[in-house]
Formats: structure tokens, C-alpha cells, sequence
């Protein structure tokens, strides 16, 4: 790949991998952040991507880059986005869209562990103490299993 194929990609696909990384991470400036550091990246070593396959190698570093982005935000931090709980009165479309997105959190963005000390908490507002008696562990594993990094 030289530098007149990676401007033509740019110029093709920016707006495709922007898109991808708004997907992922629910926030503009993360997105720009992630493709503009990939296209940076990707203008100083200029990598050896097979032909034809520019478009899925692109796809895949936005998707790993994004990945990354999510893994290093702490779960309060990436719940706290989701749910924009600082946002004015929302609309009751808006509302369903950020419980939706966070529903979907919940499932898929949480460990087993974790999505059942979170329903605990916040589903059944049991306070720590009462969690890690239910679960049989102590009050700091419920505080690190709800608030810890994650590494989806």
C-alpha cells in the first residue's frame, strides 16, 4: 500500500469506518478519534495489505481500535454514557432508544458475574453487603465486579 492508494481509501471509506465506530462507541468524538488515529497509523508504516481486501482490513482495525477504546473505559463510565443520565428531559423515543442501548449492554457487554451483581444493585436496589451476602463473597469482589474495567 503507498500513500496515494491509503488518501484514495481514505477519501472511499471514511465515512463508511466513522459510521462503524459511532456504532460501537456512542460518541462522535471517540469515533473521529479512532479512524483518524488509524489512517495517521496507517501513514507512517504504510502496511502490506493484500489487494482487494483494503476495505476488511480497515473494517477490522476500526472494529479492534474500538474494542480498545471500550475496554479501557471503566463499567461506570460506559454505563453512565449509555444511559446519559445528565442529558435534559429526553423525548419518550429517545428514552426507549438509550434503554434499548443499554438493555443491550447489559447483556452482551457485561460478564455473567457482573450482570448479575448489577441486576442485584440496580434491579433489586440491594445495597453491597446485602449482594455479597446473597452471593456469597465479600462486599470488595461486589465492588470490583460492578465498577472494574471490563475486557470484552
Amino acid at each position: 500500500m503507498n500513500q496515494s492508494t491509503l488518501e484514495q481509501l481514505f477519501r472511499q471509506h471514511h465515512a463508511r469506518l466513522l459510521a462503524e465506530a459511532r456504532a460501537m462507541l456512542y460518541d462522535d468524538a471517540e469515533a473521529q478519534d479512532v479512524v483518524s488515529e488509524l489512517f495517521a497509523e496507517l501513514l507512517r508504516r504504510l502496511p502490506e495489505v493484500e489487494a482487494g481486501r483494503e476495505l476488511a482490513y480497515l473494517c477490522e482495525s476500526v472494529r479492534n481500535r474500538c474494542r480498545n477504546v471500550l475496554a479501557r473505559k471503566t463499567l461506570t463510565e460506559r454505563v453512565t454514557h449509555l444511559y446519559a443520565l445528565d442529558q435534559p428531559t429526553a423525548t419518550e423515543d429517545e428514552e426507549k432508544e438509550r434503554l434499548d442501548r443499554l438493555q443491550a449492554f447489559i447483556r452482551t457487554g457485561l460478564t455473567e458475574a457482573q450482570r448479575r451483581v448489577f441486576q442485584l444493585r440496580f434491579g433489586e436496589e440491594m445495597k453491597y453487603r446485602e449482594i455479597a451476602a446473597e452471593l456469597g463473597i465479600s462486599e470488595v469482589a461486589v465492588s470490583l465486579t460492578t465498577w472494574r474495567r471490563t475486557t470484552n
